[in-house]
């Protein structure tokens, strides 16, 4: 269970995201309104895609959904571990208990804000932009490559389950990183520098040549917490989006589960 004060942060932090979350929608829209503009079956699932994370519109939103999902859940306990808490917690669970429970609670409460969030924009746009309405098969989404389907419903069902869960590893995986971070307040800043390293890097050297693409897509952020949201040079996924996030989450959660595992046994030698 989460303290009374960490649950009120969570609040105040989900809160306060979501009226930027508002500014940020309500912006996009007034900019899409001008005369003249007709709204059809494709309005309302384009204005969804244009406010998620690397869309046209949201590329503030992004350093702040990596401060905010991504510090919410493990900053309770990566506060313990740096204030010599962890050895009271300890003496009641254990380093495998204290682990087990910390990786689920950040990744429930990444994967939680990350779909209120969703749903959120969801009935923003609905009120005021275009009702929700669904094609079997979407002009606009039928102008990308990585989509998980041209069927708008099925696309929207499917991105907002991926990413979230995507926003739940990676929030597990800054955990095990934060395991390893000896300042709180380096920790606070820790998601949005991780963030934007494997935001910048695949970039650099994705365009090298098609093995390295590969790997670029499986690593660069975007393919796990905004799945299709950035094409390589408008190519397409190598296997498809649903194989490039599936090996993607694969990969943050390993890398995540070693961190911890080591973190642990380093603990266990004393050291």
């Amino acid at each position: 269970m989460l303290s009374k004060r960490t649950n009120k942060i969570i609040i105040i932090a989900l809160l306060g995201y979501l009226v930027f979350i508002t500014y940020l929608v309500l912006s996009a829209i007034n900019s899409e309104l001008r005369p003249r503009t007709t709204v059809d079956a494709n309005s309302f699932i384009y204005m969804f895609n244009e406010v998620q994370p690397f869309g046209v519109y949201s590329s503030f939103s992004l350093i702040l959904a990596l401060l905010i999902f991504l510090i919410v859940g493990s900053f309770a306990p990566i506060f313990i571990k740096n204030n010599n808490g962890i050895t009271n917690v300890l003496q009641r669970s254990g380093y495998a208990k204290f682990l087990r429970k910390a990786s689920w609670q950040t990744f429930l409460l990444g994967m939680s804000f990350s779909l209120l969030s969703e749903i959120f924009e969801i009935i923003l746009i609905n009120w005021n932009y275009a009702p929700i309405a669904f094609t079997n098969n979407s002009f606009y989404l039928g102008q990308f490559f990585n989509t998980f389907s041209k069927n708008s419903l099925i696309q929207l069902l499917a991105y907002m389950v991926t990413s979230s869960i995507g926003w739940g590893i990676f929030s597990v995986f800054i955990f095990a990183c934060g395991l390893y971070i000896k300042k709180n307040p380096l920790f606070i800043v820790s998601g949005a520098v991780l963030g934007l390293i494997l935001l910048l890097l695949p970039t650099l050297y994705g365009m090298m040549n098609y093995f390295l693409y590969a790997v670029a897509n499986v690593t660069e952020i975007s393919t796990l917490i905004a799945p299709g949201m950035i094409s390589f040079a408008g190519q397409k996924a190598p296997g498809g989006i649903m194989i490039i996030w599936i090996i993607s989450a694969i990969l943050f959660a390993l890398i995540a589960w070693i961190l911890m595992m080591t973190w642990q046994k380093k603990q266990l030698r004393g050291k």
